[in-house]
């Protein structure tokens, strides 16, 4: 794969590429990623504000628990129990969501270096090949990779600047990026396949297995 045909494929430009070498994203890509955060507030309000009517559901609950069980103190009880937890639970997850609004974007530009390989990810949950994924991964660092992608790109060497967002994830599992996050790819090293070279497959069970490359007769 070309230069240009990295540019076009991942659509960054010279300009962009210049810019995360020296840890920085240009004016245009963060237009993309700030439209994208809006679209994903847009989205977090209305489920916040849905979330909120929900819990409001509570007190009309035990309004009318009160009302028609007046005279019954143990179901009196019991339905204002109810309402209330409904009210709290209900309620500060929507506060939760809503509160995640006034979060602003980081932009900074992540580097990765390596060889790029794409493999065929199974979730451990699964027994069989439903919600099997591709995953593009070059120098440790794992990305979400369409079916286009995985049918392009070589197995050379790059260097990937990506945006670098900060963790969400405390319980220490890993989860691969968004292939909309690589901003620029550099190539290092064009790898050319010979007779001796090994090359790495994925076995059965998970494990890469090394075999050697057969020459064409």
């Amino acid at each position: 794969m070309s230069e240009q045909e990295l540019m076009n494929t991942f659509k960054f430009d010279e300009a962009d590429r210049l810019a995360n070498q020296s840890g920085h994203i240009t004016r245009k890509q963060k237009a993309r990623f700030i439209a994208e955060d809006h679209i994903r507030k847009k989205w977090r309000r209305i489920i916040g504000i849905i979330l909120l009517v929900i819990a409001a559901l509570g007190p009309l609950f035990m309004v009318y628990a009160w009302i028609k069980y007046s005279g019954a103190i143990s179901m009196t009880i019991v339905d204002l129990s109810v309402g209330g937890i409904w009210m709290l639970v209900w309620g500060i997850i929507g506060v939760f969501v809503l509160a995640r609004l006034s979060s602003s974007p980081e932009f900074k530009a992540g580097k990765a270096q390596g060889h790029a390989r794409i493999i065929d990810v199974q979730p451990s949950y699964a027994n069989n090949r439903v919600g099997v994924h591709q995953e593009l991964q070059i120098g440790g660092k794992r990305f979400m990779a369409s079916k286009a992608l995985a049918g392009t790109l070589p197995e050379n060497e790059y260097i990937v600047y990506y945006l670098d967002r900060p963790a969400k994830k405390p319980s220490g599992i890993t989860y691969p990026c968004a292939e909309e996050d690589i901003l620029s790819v550099e190539l290092v090293e064009k790898v050319e396949l010979t007779p001796e070279m090994p090359v790495v497959q994925e076995g059965e069970e998970g494990e890469a297995e090394t075999v050697k490359a057969k020459a064409e007769e």
